[in-house]
């Protein structure tokens, strides 16, 4: 099955806290690159309330934001099921936590997500994580993309 190219500037939030999609969002208005954010609660795709690659097809984000919140090894196995998923191919993948030690801890790996707990060092993170996973994603839809 062949995706059609990501759409440029559609960011999505799989989250436990509107909280966290007031932040999201105020990061993309501080960027200025006229991202906009879709978003649905981690858990609604959890439970099969929502239906990951429908909604995925249907909104079609260049970046995923996965925000992982407790218990976290349920959620770490869900988010690794939707992250290596067809649908996740040519998009971006940020993945948050608002406790990244406890994460790791159990995991006992590193978890490579970055901490959404408010600081401002935290909040340049996720913007930079963000514009770096636009960029892959913009380089995947190039029809002159570089092979990997």
């Amino acid at each position: 099955m062949t995706q059609p190219p990501t759409v440029s500037g559609r960011v999505a939030l799989f989250n436990a806290s509107d909280d966290t999609i007031d932040m999201i969002v105020a990061i993309l208005k501080e960027a200025g690159t006229g991202q906009y954010l879709r978003w649905v609660h981690f858990a609604d795709l959890k439970k099969g309330i929502v239906n990951f690659d429908v909604w995925m097809t249907n909104n079609n984000p260049e970046v995923v934001i996965f925000d992982l919140s407790p218990p976290y090894d349920a959620n770490w196995t869900f988010f690794k099921t939707m992250r290596d998923s067809e649908t996740m191919q040519h998009r971006g993948c940020v993945l948050t936590t608002t406790n990244k030690d406890r994460l790791d801890e159990v995991l006992g790996q590193d978890s490579h997500a970055l901490e959404v707990v408010g600081r401002d060092e935290d909040l340049r993170l996720i913007a930079e994580a963000i514009q770096r996973e636009t960029a892959r994603a913009a380089a995947l839809r190039s029809p002159l993309r570089p092979v990997a």
